[in-house]
């Protein structure tokens, strides 16, 4: 069963709106100070934290909707989520760069998912193009605090 097109627009315009607080952090980052960029990062975080664990709710869910999922694949989407919480136990620099490995052991679960079924070609398009977008916006904010 894959998404229509139907089904893949809103999921684009909701994605789109997600990403509003990074471009807005990266705006803050550059148009302010090197404070500014750092408390940028600190306000992205737990927002960056969440959408993790909502992509593992998500992964979780297309599973369940598919016959003979294994239990190692639920337990391999949870990992992202564990490693975001613990990534909001640490200080940076060692937050953000769990962050971006969680962020994108998350997408490449969806990339297996992909390749196991579970996971249609057009909400991995769309993952694909959201992940780039937010892990570019988190890295451009963490080179302004590192650079000044």
């Amino acid at each position: 069963m894959s998404p229509s097109r139907s089904s893949i627009k809103p999921a684009a315009l909701l994605g789109l709106l997600a990403l509003v607080p990074f471009v807005a952090g990266v705006y803050y980052a550059y148009a302010g100070s090197t404070l500014d960029a750092a408390a940028a990062l600190r306000w992205l975080a737990p927002y960056l934290a969440v959408i993790v664990g909502f992509i593992g709710g998500v992964q979780w869910g297309r599973m369940l909707s598919k016959p003979g999922i294994r239990f190692m694949d639920m337990a391999w989407a949870v990992v992202p989520a564990l490693i975001a919480w613990g990534a909001l136990l640490t200080a940076n620099p060692w937050r953000v760069a769990l962050l971006l490995v969680a962020l994108i052991a998350a997408w490449l679960m969806d990339e297996y998912g992909a390749r196991r079924g579970w996971q249609p070609r057009g909400f991995l398009q769309l993952r694909r193009v959201l992940t780039l977008v937010v892990g570019g916006c988190v890295i451009a904010i963490a080179w302004r605090v590192i650079r000044g």
